[in-house]
């Protein structure tokens, strides 16, 4: 059962990036505030409601916020996509401070996470059976988008959900894992030199000034 008070609602994964197939499942993400009288008491708050067909996950704001001062790409992303199913005032809130968010964290939060994916398929080499294909190509597809957007935040402080370069992405995929080895340490070489025009840390004050007024309306 979805959460109540649903203060943001999107599509998000391969369909928001315009690398949906066939078989794509659609996958929902969005914001909820549970009542501030509950966070203050006694009783646990419910951080995360998620389920699996259909696909969705849902954040209280508490959570969601650490998760995107942390520079979480699949949180991030949800302030910046095309459109949304649910957006209320309080949604605006936070799509409209987006850029609070923003910090040089990103360089380890895209970066370092497609690294450290890189070594372990450097590490399995080309054992990939005809089962576990379909996967190693998303993944890969996945990993480059990270760095592509990545890139794209530390250099201009915004962020394009759906990709530009469709047709090049499934192209990397198909890449033998040595070859795609090859390009991701070219590519991570480069986002590592990449002149960030973001600040070292997100905005805590302003972000915080932002949760208590959600707060505030939510008793």
């Amino acid at each position: 059962m979805k959460p109540q008070n649903i203060i943001l609602e999107g599509i998000t994964g391969s369909t928001a990036y315009g690398l949906d197939t066939e078989t794509s499942d659609i996958d929902y993400k969005g914001i909820y505030v549970a009542p501030t009288s509950e966070v203050l008491g006694l009783h646990n708050v419910k951080e995360t409601i998620d389920h699996t067909n259909p696909d969705f996950t849902y954040h209280e704001i508490g959570k969601y916020i650490r998760l995107a001062m942390a520079a979480n790409p699949t949180i991030l992303e949800m302030l910046y996509l095309d459109g949304y199913r649910i957006l209320t005032k309080q949604g605006h809130m936070l799509v409209d401070n987006r850029h609070l968010f923003l910090s040089n964290r990103i360089r380890h939060s895209y970066g370092g996470y497609v690294f450290s994916q890189a070594r372990k398929l450097n590490a399995r080499g080309s054992s990939y059976d005809s089962a576990t294909k379909n996967r190693y190509e998303k993944h890969t597809r996945h990993l480059f988008r990270l760095l592509q957007q990545g890139k794209e935040l530390l250099e201009t402080g915004t962020l394009t959900v759906r990709v530009f370069n469709r047709d090049e992405l499934f192209a990397y995929g198909k890449l033998e894992p040595h070859q795609a080895i090859d390009l991701f340490s070219e590519k991570i070489k480069e986002f590592d030199g990449i002149q960030s025009v973001l600040p070292d840390q997100p905005d805590i004050e302003g972000i915080n000034k932002i949760l208590l007024k959600i707060r505030k309306g939510n008793w």
